[in-house]
C-alpha cells in the first residue's frame, strides 16, 4: 500500500471508488492552490482510502480559537473491505507528516460521536479531546448518481500534538508524489 498526494491523472480512479468527481476535482484544484493536501491510499492502481488535510480549519466548521488555527484533517475514509488493515493509520500518519513538514505543531479533526471505530483509531494514535463542547456539524456530499446528501452529525473535536514527529520531505502539491520518510 502506498499513500500519496492525488495527481490529476488519477482523479478518474478516485472518483469511481471514493468520492464524486465534483468533489475530487474541487480537492485537486484546492491542492493545486496549496490550500490542502488530498491524500489517497493505493493498492497497486486501486484507490482504497483517502484523507484531506486543510492548512487551517475551514471557516464554515470553526469552533474555537486555538483549535481553528490548527491544520484540519477531514474526510478520512477507507473502503469497508480495507478497514482494519492499517490504511486509516497510514492516511493519518501521512496527514500528520504533511502538517509537520509545514512546521505545524499539531492537527485537529472532528469525529462523529457515534463512530466508535474511528474514535478508537484516533485515541490509539494519540488524539485527545480538544475541550470544545460536543456540537452539530453540517454535512454535504454529492452522490454518485448526481444527487446529493446533506445532514447533520454530532461531533467531538480532537487534537494531536506533533512535537517529536520527524517531518517528512513533502513534494509540492503541483507535482504529486509520496512521503519520502515515515516516522
Amino acid at each position: 500500500m502506498d499513500v500519496r498526494l492525488l495527481r490529476p491523472e488519477e482523479a478518474a480512479a478516485v472518483a469511481a471508488k471514493l468520492r464524486h468527481r465534483f468533489v475530487v476535482a474541487d480537492r485537486l484544484e484546492r491542492q493545486r492552490r496549496d490550500e490542502c493536501l488530498y491524500l489517497v491510499a493505493w493498492d497497486g492502481g486501486n484507490p482504497v482510502g483517502q484523507a484531506l488535510l486543510h492548512r487551517r480549519r475551514p471557516s464554515a466548521l470553526a469552533v474555537a480559537g486555538v483549535v481553528d488555527s490548527l491544520p484540519y484533517i477531514e474526510d478520512v475514509f477507507v473502503l469497508p473491505e480495507w478497514r482494519n488493515q492499517g490504511v486509516g493509520t497510514a492516511l493519518l500518519e501521512a496527514a500528520e507528516s504533511g502538517a509537520a513538514a509545514r512546521g505545524d505543531r499539531g492537527v485537529s479533526l472532528a469525529v462523529s460521536t457515534g463512530n466508535t471505530a474511528a474514535r478508537r483509531l484516533y485515541t490509539r494514535l494519540g488524539y485527545v479531546d480538544a475541550g470544545v463542547p460536543v456540537h452539530r456539524h453540517a454535512t454535504t456530499e454529492p452522490g454518485f448518481d448526481g444527487g446529493g446528501q446533506s445532514g447533520n452529525e454530532t461531533v467531538v473535536d480532537l487534537v494531536k500534538r506533533l512535537e517529536g514527529l520527524a517531518a517528512a520531505t513533502w513534494p509540492t502539491a503541483h507535482g504529486g508524489g509520496r512521503l519520502s520518510e515515515r516516522r
